[in-house]
């Protein structure tokens, strides 16, 4: 007899089933109806009662069989809509009582997505089942506390029941050892460890679309079994896989992120230091200037990650209104944080920013990470778990500190004869950038288990930004260039000039704060402070329009002063064989 109809409203009901090890899939549209089973041997019997009910029951004789985990011991009911996974002996179906035609047209065979079960958190996806012991393994899991669920599909097995069909071989063991956060390499968005043997693959094939983590607008992360005669891997549908991913947050990574060595330069900053302007027009006058004072090449080694602050450079130096030219102020929730998983949770992390230094040669090529972090993160008070997003600076090879002189009270006081300046305008700030260094020697010294007395070695630049307003204290203008002319007449990068530019605003520093100094210098073992001008003018305040308030840079004054010094210094540090 035909299936009863279960939704009035609907076109005939019919049961569909999945077989997860062979791929094969069917209809049962007459009942009554015998699955799990060979002809002739005892299985399941699906059948319809007087009540418009649809049972499934065990055969007499049948071995035992499971229905979602539980075994079968008097008829249940298929609930409409409802998938239910059944096992017995060496079989893993899935059935569904259903109208809808397009019913698991997204199950994507062999591809097995791993859960923990205690978190109902994704772990992974797998193609091949006898990559489960090296998955758990990785993952510090057992076959205890997981469940494999068909890719595409939405209930799962236990594994410590389907075991005994997917992995025999290992079906009793409970396997412990972690990934953990360790191995070479170092995710520059979420910060954790893992080995290039952990890496994930990103599915090229559309169809993949639909990660277990990340949702469905996002193409499948995989840990990757076949490859090409390229080495690329292989997708579930055949097609080669040019992008990895982090194991943790699973992240896309940037290219060649396996075979570059990465260098993290942090810069920290108060809400409103202008952090944005500063890296928009670092990476501009990186890309100019680097030729010819240093002899190497700044590329963009990650175009599509690295949009936003091309997109806030490109702003900047194509302006042609000070309206146009307004970078918006970097907040935990803009365009340049995005969500993660870390550690079973989502969180806010910065975007990293990749690129590339090698000389013009291109020998000896590095990359160099930057983030545009909202002040806020560096603040005291923020948990470094539930809002990690300054933990770069622990893993970072260089330090920069964007101190704004405009709001400290103490240079406020002696710029009295400037205060027409726009800057000098507190609009609701307040100072608190000796917490935030204090606050980052903690975080740094407590994440790394460093005595509180001991310096940290991480080379640390402190940057007196928005020079133009203190060129009464001191004319950053002045101050020597260190690019100098060497033997036949190649440029070269003189660190006694650095010295002794670092010395001038030091001593500038102890005159008008002594006690930041004091904070810097007690904690940084290696310290050179710098002046610089983003922007080579004051900015103006817009008087009309959606940006009425805002403090605007003029484009035709644009003529940045010293930007790129600290970094030339940074990397004298982190690379100094790549300087001549």
């Amino acid at each position: 007899m035909p299936i009863p109809e279960q939704d009035t409203n609907s076109s005939q009901s019919f049961v569909a089933w999945i077989n997860c090890l062979s791929g094969a899939r069917n209809r049962i549209a007459a009942l009554p109806a015998r699955v799990l089973s060979a002809p002739g041997v005892p299985g399941v019997t699906i059948f319809s009662w007087d009540d418009g009910n649809i049972y499934l029951a065990r055969d007499d004789g049948a071995p035992e069989i499971l229905a979602n985990g539980e075994p079968i011991s008097s008829p249940i009911v298929l609930a409409f809509g409802e998938p239910l996974t059944l096992q017995m002996d060496r079989l893993l179906l899935v059935i569904c009582l259903t109208n809808d035609l397009d019913w698991g047209a997204s199950y994507v065979f062999p591809m097995w997505t791993i859960y923990d079960a205690e978190t109902f958190r994704s772990v992974t996806s797998i193609q091949r089942t006898e990559d489960l012991p090296e998955v758990l393994r990785r993952n510090g899991l057992s076959v205890d506390n997981c469940i494999i669920a068909p890719y595409g599909l939405e209930v799962g097995f236990r594994l410590s029941l389907a075991a005994q069909v997917l992995m025999p071989q290992m079906a009793a063991q409970s396997v412990t050892a972690a990934i953990g956060d360790s191995g070479a390499l170092i995710c520059p968005a979420c910060w954790m460890h893992f080995d290039a043997g952990d890496a994930l693959s990103i599915a090229a094939h559309d169809s993949l679309r639909g990660d277990p983590v990340l949702g469905e607008d996002v193409r499948l992360r995989f840990f990757p079994v076949s490859f090409n005669d390229l080495g690329q891997a292989i997708d579930p549908m055949g097609l080669p896989c040019s992008d990895i991913a982090c194991p943790h947050c699973r992240r896309r990574l940037p290219p060649g992120f396996i075979e570059r060595e990465h260098k993290i330069i942090s810069v920290i900053g108060a809400p409103s230091a202008g952090k944005s302007y500063f890296l928009a027009v670092l990476t501009r006058m990186l890309q100019e200037k680097l030729p010819r004072d240093l002899g190497l090449v700044f590329k963009d080694n990650d175009p599509s990650g690295n949009v936003l602050l091309n997109q806030m450079r490109n702003k900047l130096f194509s302006a042609k209104s000070p309206e146009e030219a307004i970078l918006q102020k970097t907040t935990l929730e803009g365009s340049t944080y995005e969500k993660l998983p870390r550690h079973g949770k989502w969180v806010a992390l910065p975007r990293p920013f990749v690129y590339g230094i090698q000389g013009i040669d291109g020998s000896d090529e590095k990359s160099v990470i930057f983030y545009d972090n909202a002040g806020e993160h560096f603040e005291p008070g923020f948990d470094m778990e539930d809002s990690p997003g300054a933990l770069h600076i622990v893993h970072s090879s260089g330090l920069v500190f964007l101190f704004d002189p405009t709001a400290n009270a103490h240079f406020r006081e002696r710029l009295g004869g400037t205060a027409s300046d726009p800057q000098l305008s507190l609009n609701g700030r307040f100072d608190q950038q000796d917490t935030i260094l204090s606050e980052m020697d903690v975080r740094i010294k407590q994440i790394l288990s460093l005595p509180f007395r001991e310096k940290i070695k991480t080379p640390f630049a402190f940057v007196v930004g928005k020079g133009d307003v203190i060129r009464s204290l001191l004319d950053i203008r002045n101050l020597p260039s260190p690019i100098s002319v060497g033997e036949g007449g190649v440029p070269v990068f003189n660190k006694k000039t650095v010295d002794e530019n670092s010395a001038a605003i030091r001593a500038m520093l102890v005159d008008v704060c002594p006690g930041i100094v004091s904070t810097v210098e007690s904690f940084a073992e290696e310290v050179r402070y710098f002046g610089i001008s983003a922007l080579g003018h004051s900015p103006r305040e817009i008087s009309s329009g959606a940006g009425a308030g805002m403090l605007a840079p003029q484009p035709e004054k644009l003529s940045p002063v010293n930007v790129e010094i600290p970094f030339y210094w940074l990397w004298s540090k982190i690379a100094p064989a790549m300087l001549r």
